[in-house]
């Protein structure tokens, strides 16, 4: 009988061992959603079980060294994957329609690349553009590889399948209605709520559970050879991928953070204008950068909530300059709108609703609105 060994953080020992008794048992589902907070490790986990289930190996798997691991750990294996893409490169040719000598880059040099990205860093919440999307062409071609007949297993990764526009999930819900023999999808996501619940209902359901900030430090280790700040730990609420993204850049972005919550409180509006069109000009970067500033923004006021409750920062480098400030003179009910409204900023300013310019003036100008005195 074969041993699966799924490997992983032992935090997330209990989803990955749901997937080995399935294994163990044959009633292993052909479609699985693997359900999370970014960078939590769903695409760590969605390789593994790839590479498990494409093992030719009779006695332990996944082994490693036979064809069908290697092919899953292949980032030249586009077939194996689904992306969201921007529109550009969903939009790009395909390999089998450019001329030979062709050095234009093909939809497939994308996904090559992004593929290559996550193996070197599953847990990365910033490889996939924040306004990349996976369209119907995408899933018509993934599907299209089904009519070619395969002696072996196929394996489809859908990375972070809440991007699949309405016709996209239509056209997979399809595909999940009477799925070819030999054949599995992992579908991951870090919002699950937005896929269609008929999407849902046809997949086994994982959730996987936060780290332990030793395993975190661990693994951000292992995988930039980066030292976590205690913030960025604070922050990453169990994330690894987190822990990575807010580590980057960690005490110019907590300046930017409190000097917009200090200005904003004291009202100094035309010195905070100034500095936000000095460090957010126009376009995709300035709000992708934003919204990173609204988090560390969220952060803070959640630890004047703490303060209030006495109980632990997250941001302990920031606690001093807190008390001063005194954030808790507003209330708890203040707080708590105030998390409200930056969560819904940024929101707005990732969807592309609002220019980030716009969108800060507007949040620092409402900012505990009507419990100011």
């Amino acid at each position: 009988m074969t041993k699966y060994c799924l490997q992983g953080p032992e935090s997330q020992k209990g989803a990955r061992q749901l997937l080995e008794n399935a294994l163990v048992e044959n009633r292993f589902p052909q479609a699985v959603l693997i359900e999370g907070e970014r960078g939590i490790g769903k695409k760590a986990l969605a390789i593994e079980l790839s590479k498990t289930l494409c093992c030719t190996d009779s006695e332990i798997a996944p082994c490693g060294h036979c064809f069908g691991c290697k092919l899953a750990m292949d980032p030249g294996n586009v077939q194996g994957w689904v992306i969201p893409l921007e529109t550009a490169e969903a939009n790009a040719k395909s390999a089998s329609s450019v001329s030979e000598n062709s050095k234009a880059k093909t939809v497939e040099d994308y996904k090559a690349g992004y593929v290559a990205e996550i193996f070197k860093n599953p847990y990365s919440t910033s490889i996939i553009s924040s306004v990349a999307q996976i369209s119907v062409d995408q899933i018509r071609g993934m599907m299209s590889q089904f009519s070619r007949a395969s002696e072996g297993v196929r394996v489809v990764i859908i990375a972070e399948a809440d991007r699949m526009n309405e016709a996209a999930a239509n056209a997979l819900l399809k595909t999940l209605e009477e799925v070819p023999t030999n054949t599995y999808f992992i579908l991951t996501s870090s919002v699950a709520g937005r896929l269609l619940q008929t999407i849902r209902s046809r997949c086994l359901s994982l959730r996987l559970p936060p780290l332990t900030n030793a395993e975190v430090e661990e693994i951000v280790k292992n995988t930039t050879g980066e030292t976590l700040s205690p913030d960025a730990l604070g922050m990453s609420l169990g994330s690894p991928g987190m822990a990575m993204y807010y580590n980057e850049n960690i005490a110019e972005n907590e300046t930017i953070a409190f000097e917009f919550l200090k200005d904003s409180v004291e009202g100094n509006y035309s010195d905070l204008f100034f500095e936000l069109d000095k460090t957010f000009p126009r376009g995709t970067a300035a709000a992708d950068a934003a919204v990173m500033m609204l988090d560390f923004l969220a952060f803070m006021v959640n630890d004047a909530l703490r303060l209030l409750a006495n109980e632990p920062v997250r941001l302990t480098d920031r606690r001093e300059s807190l008390e001063q400030l005194n954030l808790g003179r507003f209330g708890a009910e203040a707080l708590e709108k105030a998390i409200l409204d930056i969560n819904s900023t940024a929101a707005k300013i990732a969807g592309r609703k609002n220019s980030a310019i716009v969108a800060l003036q507007t949040l620092s100008i409402g900012l505990f609105e009507g419990y100011k005195r």
